[in-house]
């Protein structure tokens, strides 16, 4: 018996020896499998936890890469889709999947760079293939379009057309030859392929977008009207497609047929009140608060989601200026409600009104509450996003935005957000990314679209941005907010008869809010006409006429001031000043107007009569030291009115700057840090404000932790156009010993700022970190002619000592 437990054991060590060759890429296979059933079914969460499996086990596992590329980007989780396919290419460089895809989503989302590198890689395996002709075309089309280079247009054109005669069921190509046709204003040969299209490909959302805006061109609005009713059934789960329709009713001032919109919507489905409560917030806004208070008791009475629109009606008072009232109101609703979903909505509604009262604590504290029980609560992850951004803290936003987004792929407010963080972050490549893709997850709502035009015109893509406001105009015509940068855009490119076709549009609508907008479109574009003389008779007649506002006399002087004419604009100043004596704000003016004209004291005596009548004028304040400190011999003066203005305006901001700036001046850099740093506090997305701080950190501090604050603060600086900006970003970039990235920006900054000895300075350092000598001496030679001759300052001292070592290395005479 002594001899058979050996055996045994034997046979037990042999058999678990037997089933431990089931290989990691058997297991890996089998979640693979398993992934792919899900799939079938439709359970497309479980199906990627099991590709994640696959890829624990076998991270080169190709079939399991590819589905879950393609049901991420099936699903509308495009960012999560591309870096999929990323991966898959890396593996696996010359996967046509892969390739197509990525070539694909990149000229989808305009990024022409790498939709050049995917589709040259693939054309070079496979040259005669159509479909990969076809993505060269569309991305050579936009480039041309975001040059504005006619030529490249008109040859993209034509090979769309020779193209499409092979490749007629390419999507691709007739959405250059439909782009090509708009631009070009030949509206009815657009609707003919914009139908051969949408036959083509009916879920295209595009399409019908690009065809109401055709119906809109022609004036054709019972069609427009008819398409997006039409888009609304078609696309049910799109909520983009209802907001829409609703923004068109209320563009044309249809509130009936808003109403009954919103009403329909708001019957279905039972127990979801986001319907209803959108119904309440347009009653609110156009029929009253009483309107949507009746409602709410109607919806209260009903017994439906009580808790929700008792809450509704809380905010209405709230609106309505009883802030403590509404609150202690929603604190007794969260004692009668029972944890979940609802109390979780009730505690965001909480949330916002203590942030607008300015207790953020408090705040915070209700949403941490909220995403301890449901970390995936898309409000108050949100508002947590924001804070963090706020707060400097974007590595932790990003991912809390990047996780959200996984999870509510076509949310617009996410993907804003996350463009928010990455321009903190200074990566304006993945910002473009994000305000695109939130213009097309919001049905190019206005505020998306007019933020990424705004992103757009400020890299001078001029074209590009156009397209972004035209496109949003088509389901919101007459939306001032869009024509006013439309028409600036016009008048920049000097496309005189557009920018004059939107300010007929923009009179049309007449909203007295962009009276202004208006005169300073028209008086442009008479300027650009070199018509002078007619702008200003336009702007005199505007300013003359019945019921007149400020700004139309304003726009008359800013005009004669602009164009030299300082006798003028002093005579006009005094003109409307005696129509109106007793008006201070006319009063400031014509002092502002003195200042400018030269007349210092009369400037001065006019800004202390106003202040003597009314101190509680920042502006008059700031303006009153910016003319006495202009005169090196009444700094103390100017000093003293500071700080009189404080005392009489302590919570003003551009006081408190201008405070700073007089410190700085003076050498007290510490004072002037600890007012930037309240500034910052205040409202850290200001970047000058970020700008002047990080600058006067890294200039003048040198312990690690301020420079690396002064770092994580310039980020968002990194590829800027404004010279202060580089030279801020370029200095951090050189202390911090990246002196390839300090180089490009401190040469840009040192050509926009030539007569700065600081900024000249910072480039001769850099020279001389990456061994150009010589370059470093002219630079240094350069410094020393813009500084006074008997300069203490710690840069003179620097600079003379870095030219003696290049003396005597024989490199500088």
């Amino acid at each position: 018996m002594r001899f058979r437990q050996p055996t045994h054991a034997a046979l037990v060590a042999v058999f678990l020896l037997i089933s431990g060759c089931d290989t990691a890429q058997e297991r890996a296979e089998r979640h693979f499998q398993s992934g792919m059933e899900y799939l079938q079914a439709g359970d497309v969460d479980r199906a990627l936890v099991e590709f994640r499996n696959v890829f624990k086990l076998d991270s080169e596992h190709h079939e399991a890469r590819v589905a879950y590329a393609k049901a991420e980007r099936e699903r509308g989780n495009l960012r999560e889709a591309y870096s999929q396919y990323l991966r898959l290419i890396e593996q696996y460089p010359n996967d046509l999947v892969g390739l197509t895809a990525l070539s694909e989503m990149a000229v989808a989302n305009a990024q022409w760079e790498d939709a050049d590198k995917y589709i040259t890689t693939a054309l070079g395996l496979k040259p005669d293939d159509l479909s990969f002709q076809a993505l060269r075309i569309f991305k050579d089309y936009g480039v041309a379009i975001d040059a504005n280079d006619s030529g490249a247009i008109v040859a993209s054109v034509k090979a769309s057309r020779a193209l499409r005669e092979i490749l007629p069921g390419n999507l691709l190509l007739h959405k250059v030859i439909i782009d090509d046709l708009i631009r070009a204003q030949s509206l009815d040969q657009a609707l003919t392929e914009l139908d051969a299209a949408i036959r083509l490909s009916p879920h295209e959302t595009i399409l019908y977008a690009q065809r109401l805006s055709v119906f809109a061109a022609l004036g054709d609005n019972a069609a427009v009207e008819t398409g997006l009713i039409d888009m609304v059934a078609k696309f049910p789960d799109a909520p983009e497609m209802r907001e829409a329709l609703l923004r068109w009713y209320l563009s044309r001032k249809e509130l009936d047929k808003a109403e009954e919109h919103l009403r329909t919507q708001a019957k279905v489905p039972a127990g979801d009140p986001a319907a209803l409560i959108a119904l309440i917030r347009f009653l609110g806004e156009y029929r009253g608060a009483e309107a949507a208070i009746a409602e709410l008791d109607m919806a209260i009475a009903a017994g439906n989601s009580v808790p929700v629109f008792s809450s509704a009606r809380a905010g209405f008072r709230f609106d309505q200026g009883d802030r403590d009232g509404a609150i202690v109101e929603m604190e007794n609703i969260l004692k009668s409600v029972e944890p979940g979903e609802e109390a979780r909505s009730i505690k965001i509604g909480l949330a916002r009104m203590q942030l607008a009262t300015g207790n953020s604590v408090a705040a915070r504290a209700l949403v941490e509450d909220v995403l301890a029980e449901d970390s995936g609560q898309i409000e108050a992850l949100k508002l947590k996003a924001t804070w963090l951004i706020l707060d400097d803290q974007v590595g932790d936003a990003v991912s809390l935005l990047r996780e959200a987004i996984d999870q509510n792929p076509r949310d617009a407010g996410l993907m804003t957000l996350m463009a928010q963080a990455y321009e903190r972050d200074g990566n304006r490549e993945l910002m473009r990314e994000m305000l695109s893709l939130a213009v097309g997850a919001s049905g190019r709502a206005p505020a998306e679209s007019l933020r990424y035009a705004q992103f757009l015109a400020a890299e001078n893509k001029l074209v590009a941005a156009e397209g972004v406001l035209i496109d949003a105009l088509r389901t919101a015509p007459g939306d001032t907010a869009l024509l006013v940068p439309l028409g600036q855009i016009y008048v920049v490119l000097k496309d005189w008869s557009r920018a004059e076709a939107v300010a007929i549009e923009l009179e049309s609508v007449n909203d007295p809010k962009v009276t202004n907008d208006i005169a300073a479109m028209r008086a442009a574009i008479l300027a650009g006409q070199q018509k002078t003389g007619e702008a200003i008779t336009y702007l005199e007649q505007l300013a003359s006429g019945e019921g007149a506002q400020l700004d139309a006399k304003i726009a008359v002087l800013r005009n004669h001031l602009d164009n030299g004419r300082n006798s003028q604009a002093l005579g006009y100043a005094a003109q409307i000043l005696a129509e109106e004596p007793e008006n201070l704000d006319l009063q400031y003016i014509n002092a502002s107007v003195q200042a400018m004209s030269g007349n210092t004291d009369a400037a001065e005596k006019a800004y202390r009569a106003v202040l003597d009548q009314d101190p509680d004028r920042p502006v008059v304040w700031l303006a009153l030291f910016r003319a006495l400190h202009a005169d090196a011999n009444r700094r103390d003066e100017a000093a003293k009115v500071l700080e009189d203005a404080l005392a009489a305006v302590p919570g003003s901001g551009e006081l408190r700057w201008a405070k700073a700036g007089a410190l700085e001046l003076s050498g007290d850099i510490e004072g002037a840090i600890a007012i930037y740093e309240v500034l910052y506090k205040e409202n850290s997305a200001n970047p000058i404000i970020a700008n002047n701080l990080a600058s006067l950190l890294s200039n003048h501090r040198k312990d690690p932790d301020s420079l690396a604050r002064a770092e994580v603060i310039a980020r968002r600086l990194r590829g800027s156009d404004l010279p202060p900006y580089q030279d801020t970003f370029g200095w951090i970039a050189y202390q911090n010993g990246n002196f390839p990235e300090a180089l490009v920006e401190l040469e840009r900054a040192a050509a926009g700022l030539p007569d700065d000895p600081t900024v000249q300075y910072h480039l001769a350092m850099t020279y001389l970190a990456v061994s150009r000598q010589i370059d470093a001496a002219t630079q240094f030679d350069k410094v020393l002619g813009l500084l006074p001759a008997n300069d203490s300052r710690e840069i003179a001292i620097s600079t003379r000592t870095e030219l003696e070592k290049l003396n005597a290395a024989g490199i500088a005479e």
